[in-house]
């Protein structure tokens, strides 16, 4: 509790400010440097035990590799608006993912109140500290993402760039999260019980798929005529968070004066000060007796006996090869449709692989002359290749299965009477697969062979074979806990370095069957055959040849 953290310098220096307001200042320091002490104990997927990079900081590290690839495109000759509004756009794609997966749990956390609140600390210290707390973390990653293309783009266009970043570092970071905690609480006010959490979880969900849309309309405000990027401004492109930064870019480093310019600059200003002073007068206040209504509980979890649990236990019987697998399967099915936390990190990137290979194939329906010739185009081309960005979705999600909220009653599988532990694994993973993948899989396939026709339907069997390949193989590139063993982090739970791994091994297999199956019946028989023994030696040598072992610390 010694550390000295950059926040809570940064803090000391509006000490007097602070003071003459109801939050309690060495309260709010106290809380703060507790936070950010339990953020550093949070064990990182690329952390090793030689390495000093724990928690947020090996989180930032990877964000900053995803800013090094945005800086690289600030050195291509494109208008300033298109490159700020790709910035911006992904800058805002990243950030409310991150809200969305990591800090949800941070604005939704009722042990602030169950631990901290018994003290004689006010409601007002509180609700500051987990804002600054969540402010802290949203600047510095604006920073491990922007840093590179701030160099870059002050160096080649003057030292008005970092007034514009400065200005968009603020309000965006702002405006994510004062929109996200409105949002939440207007949920809060409405709902209780079981019924909220269920809402909560819709929510989240649909506000990643509408970030992934609005990130997508970015790059349909510009076409090139005659080698040249033309800016088409239309009704919806107000709407935009990234036009209205990159229109902020071209006002103040370019002088642009024009009227669109000049609005979707003054709503970038004007919507997230809206909104902070909303937040702060009619939100915070109340913000601490929402969160009570996330600790009533309805009832007890019964399934229902409709057909898609029938069915649903019919396959586990199919695949399991003993009752202690069935068992385990089961236990896993449970816990995956009680823990809502779990559900949380797993749904919305489950929701954006139907989505993803659908946004993929939009440049092709684009440059057709309309809607249905575009369509029409598709039929017996190999565009269903893209249904490999649905199984790294889906399969990538893997991981999140070793999370729980209850994960101290892990304790359990201690006293199973069962010799090798490897039957929990093979469980949990089957149960996932039947759960998750398998009706993805099957969405997926369905959409792709209308629009590829019937000639896809064996690249398709292929790509559903793959499909559990990638998933054993996602299970082996991660030093994985068992099955709801492992405490839910507020941040760094996702191991990007593997889910790099299997995008790129995904790309791969693609491109393979590209070159070797296209439309070629035999070929793709051949082919199927293959990727069938593939997949059955990785299970074999997975999880038959050799068992469970732990992680090592």
């Amino acid at each position: 509790m010694n550390k000295s953290y950059v926040l809570l310098k940064i803090i000391a220096l509006f000490k007097r400010a602070i003071k003459r307001s109801t939050v309690d200042y060495d309260d709010l320091v106290t809380i703060l440097s507790l936070k950010l002490t339990l953020d550093d104990r949070k064990s990182s997927p690329v952390n090793s035990n030689k390495s000093k990079l724990t928690g947020m900081k090996a989180n930032l590290l990877m964000q900053g590799l995803f800013g090094f690839l945005m800086g690289i495109m600030m050195f291509m000759p494109f208008d300033l608006f298109y490159k700020i509004a790709i910035v911006a756009g992904m800058d805002l794609f990243f950030m409310v993912l991150f809200m969305i997966s990591d800090f949800s749990s941070v604005l939704l956390d009722t042990r602030d109140k169950d631990i901290i609140m018994t003290k004689p600390v006010t409601p007002q210290t509180m609700n500051a500290a987990r804002l600054i707390h969540v402010i802290y973390y949203m600047l510095s990653l604006f920073l491990a993402l922007n840093i590179i293309s701030i160099v870059i783009l002050t160096v080649k266009r003057g030292a008005m760039i970092l007034v514009g970043f400065a200005l968009m570092l603020i309000l965006l970071s702002f405006f994510i999260i004062f929109i996200t905690t409105i949002l939440y609480s207007l949920l809060l006010e409405k709902f209780s019980g079981e019924k909220l959490k269920d809402i909560i979880n819709i929510f989240q969900i649909t506000l990643s798929i509408v970030t992934m849309i609005s990130y997508q309309l970015v790059g349909r405000i510009f076409e090139f005529v005659d080698f040249e990027m033309v800016v088409h401004i239309k009704w919806w492109t107000y709407l935009l968070p990234p036009a209205w930064y990159a229109s902020l870019f071209v006002v103040i480093v370019e002088g642009e004066r024009t009227s669109p310019y000049l609005i979707m600059s003054v709503l970038g200003i004007v919507i997230p000060l809206i909104s902070g002073g909303f937040l702060i007068k009619s939100i915070l206040p109340k913000y601490e007796n929402y969160l009570s209504k996330l600790q009533i509980e309805d009832g007890v979890f019964i399934p229902k006996n409709s057909f898609k649990t029938r069915l649903k236990k019919g396959l586990f019987k199919l695949v399991s090869s003993n009752h202690q697998e069935l068992a385990f399967m089961n236990f896993t099915d449970a816990n995956l449709s009680r823990d809502r936390k779990v559900k949380l990190m797993i749904l919305p990137n489950q929701a954006l692989g139907y989505l993803f290979p659908l946004i993929m194939i939009l440049p092709f329906l684009q440059s057709s002359d309309g809607l249905l010739e575009g369509i029409a185009s598709l039929k017996g081309s190999l565009v269903y290749l893209n249904v490999y960005w649905a199984v790294v979705m889906f399969a990538s999600n893997y991981e999140f299965i070793q999370y729980s909220e209850k994960y101290e009653a892990s304790f359990i599988y201690d006293t199973f009477p069962i010799e090798d532990k490897n039957t929990i694994v093979i469980g949990a993973l089957k149960a996932y697969y039947i759960k998750y993948m398998l009706p993805g899989m099957l969405m997926v396939n369905v959409i792709f062979l209308l629009l590829s026709g019937p000639e896809s339907l064996l690249g398709l069997l292929i790509t559903d074979v793959m499909s559990v390949f990638l998933l054993i193989l996602r299970y082996k590139l991660s030093s994985m806990e068992l099955p709801f063993s492992k405490e839910i982090a507020s941040t760094g739970n996702k191991n990007v370095a593997s889910t790099f791994g299997l995008m790129a091994i995904a790309g791969i297999l693609a491109g393979l069957q590209f070159l070797v199956v296209k439309n070629n019946f035999i070929a793709g028989v051949i082919v199927l055959v293959l990727a069938v023994l593939l997949t059955w030696w990785s299970y074999i040598m997975s999880f038959v040849k050799s068992g469970y072992k732990a992680p090592e610390n």
